[in-house]
C-alpha cells in the first residue's frame, strides 16, 4: 500500500489539494471494506503516516549544494573557458540554467561564511577559518526543516591560526566544530588546528563523523569524499536530503591527481607544480559528473535541486585561455577574474534546460533559495541579506537583485597579513570601488582603465551615485584599522616567495609579492598593455629609510654567473627628489634608486638598481651570482611610485626580459621548499 500510495502521490499540489484527495482515497477505501470503527481508525492511521511521508517527499526537494575551491568562470568550458575539458559541467548547464553573473567574496573563508549564514561578512566575520557559533546555518536551519543533512571535503571553520601567530591564543578553536554545524553526517579536512591539517589530496587526513579515519595512504580526498556523498545519497534516498560538497579541488598545493600520468609514482604525489593546475580543474568536474550521475541513475533528478558554485577566482598562479585571451587567475583581488565564479542550476522538470541567465547572483543568496525551495522560506534570519531566486530559476521572472556589495578584510588570520580591506560594489554594467574607480564592465570586463569622477559622462554618473549609495548604506559597519590587526614582528624578517630561473631569466611580477602587512604597499589592478597583470602602488613616503615595507625575494637559479638586475617603475609626479625605491641585493647595505632625469611622468621605464641607469641603456657587467641562496629586498621612496615587476637575467636574455609585451610565463614561479 505504502509504494501505491507514494507512487500515485508524486508531484501532488498544494497541501489543501492533497488533503482533499486524501479524504477521497480514504472514503473509497472504507467504502469498499467492511471493517470495524478500531479497524477502521488504524488503517486511516498507516494511510495518513504513508500520504505524509509522500507528501513531505514530494513537497521538499532533495537540495545538492556543491561549491568548488579556486575556480574562477574563465576555466568552465560552457562559459568560454578554452583551456580545460570540463563536460559534466557543460552537460549540467544543458540540463538547466547557467548564471553568467554570479559573484563570490575574493577568499574562500570569507565566501563560505556568506553563503552559510546569508549575512555579508561585516555583519558576523571575527577572523579569517572562524565561523561565529552563535550564527545560524543552512545546515541547521535545513535539519530543523527535516531534512537530513550531510556535510563532505574542506571544513577549515574551527581554528586557524597557529600557536606562534600574534593573538592566536584569543581565536584558536572559538569557531564551529562540525559536528555542531547542523549536519547528521560529515567527512571532512581541516577540522582543527591550521598546524595539523595535513593533505588533502593524495594520503588524506580526514574525519568522518568524530573519527579520523586511517586507511587513506594511497587514496585520494575527493574520491573518498564523493564516495561519501553517494552512500548518503544511497541511504536516505526515501527521505528529503541537503547535500554540501565543500569541494577541495582545484585549491593549491597543485599535485597531481589519480588521472595523472605522475601519480603512478607515490613519491611525486605531493609534488606541487602549476602545471598540474589543469588535471586538478579536470577532476573537479569529474567529482561533479560522479555525483549528478549518481543522483540520475537513481532516478532523483526529478526530485532534486542541484546547485553548483565556486569560492572565489582561480589562483593567480593558473592562467587559462578564455575566448582568445590569455588571462590570469584574481584569487583575493576585487578583479571580474577575483569575483566572478561559475553558477550551474539543474532540477529536471521545473527548470527550463538550456537556459543562459545575466542576473547578478551573490554568495548570501544561496542560502534564502534553499529554504525557498525546501518550502521553508519563513525560516530565512530577519537580518538576511540575501534574495531568493527560485521564481528566477522555474518561472523566468525578474533577477530580484540589482547589485553587489563585496565588503573583504580576511585578517585577523595566519598567512593573511598581505591583503586589505576592498570594498565595491556592482551593477549590470558598472563597478564602483571605494577609492572612486569606476569601471565599464561590460567594454571594460579586465578592469584595465579606470573612470574617475572628472571624466564620467552622463551614464556613468548616474550609476556612480547609485553604487556609492550601496557603499554609503554600509558605512556604519565597523572595519578594522590596521594598527589593531595582529601581525608578526615586523622586525622579523619573512622568507618571502622563492622565484625560480626559467632558462636565464628570473621574472618577479609584482602581484605575486606577499607585500607587508604594514600597508606600505598596495596591491593595484589590471595595467593596460603591460607584462604584467597588476602593480604595486607606494603608499607612504620613506625618503629617509627604508623601515616600512620591506618585500624580501628569494631566487633560486639553475646556474650560476653574470647576472642583470632591472625593476620596472613608473611615477606620475614631476618632482623625482623623493626617489623610486629602495633596494638591497643579499645582506649589502640599502641603496636608494632615484629616476633617470630623462624619465617622462607617467612612463613605464626599467632602472638598473646598482647603477641607477636605464636598464635598456646600461653597458655594466652585471653581477656574479650564485645556484641557491640569492635573494633581494625592496621597499618604496616616496608616494605615488609603481612597481611592475623585477627581472633578473642573463645578457643574452635582456631583450625576452626588457620586452612589455613578453607574456608571463605559466610555470610554477616558486622553487619547491
Amino acid at each position: 500500500m505504502e509504494r501505491v500510495l507514494k507512487e500515485g502521490l508524486k508531484g501532488w499540489g498544494s497541501a489543501n489539494e492533497d488533503r482533499m484527495v486524501f479524504s477521497e482515497v480514504l472514503s473509497r477505501i472504507f467504502n469498499g471494506l467492511r471493517l470495524s470503527h478500531r479497524a477502521r481508525s488504524s488503517c486511516a492511521a498507516l494511510v495518513g503516516l504513508c500520504l505524509f511521508v509522500s507528501t513531505c517527499k514530494a513537497t521538499q526537494p532533495n537540495l545538492v549544494f556543491i561549491l568548488a575551491d579556486d575556480l574562477g568562470f574563465e576555466t568552465v568550458g560552457c562559459m568560454g573557458g578554452e583551456s580545460y575539458q570540463t563536460p559534466n559541467l557543460d552537460q549540467l548547464a544543458s540540463e538547466g540554467i547557467r548564471l553568467d553573473r554570479a559573484y563570490a567574496m575574493p577568499l574562500c573563508t570569507n565566501s563560505r561564511i556568506q553563503l552559510m549564514t546569508g549575512k555579508y561578512n561585516l555583519r558576523n566575520w571575527s577572523a579569517f577559518g572562524i565561523l561565529d557559533p552563535r550564527e545560524p546555518t543552512f545546515g541547521t536551519l535545513l535539519k530543523k526543516a527535516g531534512y537530513k543533512t550531510c556535510i563532505a571535503g574542506k571544513w577549515q571553520l574551527t581554528s586557524y591560526d597557529p600557536p606562534d601567530y600574534p593573538g592566536s591564543d584569543l581565536r584558536r578553536n572559538t569557531g564551529v566544530a562540525p559536528e555542531n554545524s547542523g549536519f547528521d553526517e560529515y567527512s571532512l579536512w581541516h577540522v582543527g588546528d591550521t598546524e595539523n591539517k595535513g593533505s588533502r589530496y593524495a594520503d588524506p587526513v580526514i574525519v568522518e563523523n568524530g573519527n579520523q579515519i586511517r586507511d587513506t595512504e594511497g587514496r585520494y580526498g575527493p574520491d573518498l569524499w564523493s564516495d561519501f556523498i553517494n552512500d548518503f545519497v544511497t541511504r536516505n534516498q526515501d527521505s528529503p536530503f541537503f547535500v554540501y560538497y565543500s569541494m577541495a579541488l582545484p585549491h593549491n598545493p597543485m599535485v597531481p591527481t589519480p588521472a595523472s600520468p605522475e601519480w603512478k609514482d607515490p613519491a611525486s604525489r605531493h609534488r606541487d607544480e602549476t602545471r598540474f593546475a589543469a588535471d586538478m580543474i579536470q577532476y573537479t568536474d569529474k567529482m561533479v559528473g560522479k555525483i549528478v550521475d549518481h543522483l540520475d541513475r537513481l532516478n532523483l533528478d526529478r526530485e532534486t535541486l542541484v546547485i553548483f558554485y565556486s569560492d572565489n577566482g582561480t589562483n593567480y598562479r593558473v592562467t587559462s585561455n578564455y575566448r582568445g585571451r590569455m588571462v590570469r587567475g584574481g584569487k583575493g583581488k576585487g578583479t571580474e577574474l577575483g569575483i566572478r565564479v561559475p553558477a550551474i542550476v539543474r532540477w529536471t522538470g521545473k527548470i527550463q534546460p538550456g537556459q543562459v541567465s545575466d542576473a547578478l547572483f551573490d554568495t548570501v543568496d544561496v542560502l534564502p533559495t534553499l529554504l525557498d525551495a525546501a518550502g521553508v522560506k519563513e525560516m530565512l534570519p530577519d537580518d538576511s541579506d540575501g534574495f531568493s531566486f527560485m521564481n528566477h530559476f522555474t518561472r523566468g521572472s525578474k533577477g530580484p537583485r540589482d547589485w553587489v556589495f563585496v565588503h573583504q578584510d580576511p585578517r585577523p588570520g595566519w598567512d593573511k597579513d598581505r591583503f586589505h580591506l576592498i570594498r565595491l560594489a556592482l551593477n549590470q554594467h558598472f563597478k564602483l570601488y571605494e577609492d572612486g574607480r569606476l569601471f565599464d564592465l561590460q567594454n571594460d570586463p579586465y578592469e584595465e582603465t579606470p573612470r574617475f569622477i572628472d571624466s564620467d559622462d552622463a551614464e556613468r554618473k548616474l550609476s556612480r551615485q547609485e553604487l556609492q549609495a550601496v557603499l554609503d548604506s554600509m558605512s556604519e559597519y565597523r572595519r578594522f584599522d590596521p594598527s589593531e590587526v595582529p601581525r608578526p614582528n615586523p622586525s622579523e624578517r619573512q622568507s618571502g616567495a622563492r622565484f625560480q630561473d626559467q632558462g636565464g631569466c628570473v621574472v618577479v611580477e609584482a602581484e605575486l609579492l606577499p607585500i607587508p602587512r604594514d600597508e606600505s604597499w598596495l596591491h593595484e589592478s589590471l595595467m593596460p598593455r603591460s607584462t604584467g597583470l597588476g602593480y604595486l602602488r607606494a603608499l607612504r613616503d620613506q625618503k629617509d629609510s627604508p623601515t616600512i615595507g620591506q618585500t624580501p625575494i628569494k631566487i633560486i637559479l639553475d646556474n650560476a654567473g653574470q647576472w642583470r638586475v632591472a625593476v620596472r617603475c613608473r611615477t606620475d609626479q614631476s618632482d623625482f627628489s623623493k626617489g623610486a625605491f629602495w633596494f638591497q641585493w643579499e645582506d649589502q647595505k640599502w641603496s636608494k634608486v632615484v629616476f633617470p632625469k630623462q624619465t617622462q611622468p607617467g612612463t613605464w621605464v626599467w632602472i638598473d638598481p646598482f647603477s641607477g641607469k636605464l636598464a635598456e641603456s646600461n653597458s655594466g657587467s652585471g653581477i656574479p651570482l650564485k645556484e641557491r641562496g640569492n635573494a633581494f629586498s625592496i621597499a618604496p621612496a616616496g608616494t605615488n611610485v609603481k612597481v611592475d615587476r623585477v627581472v633578473i637575467y642573463q645578457e643574452d636574455k635582456a631583450s625576452q626580459a626588457l620586452n612589455s609585451q613578453t607574456p608571463p610565463s605559466v610555470l610554477h614561479p616558486w622553487a619547491s621548499p
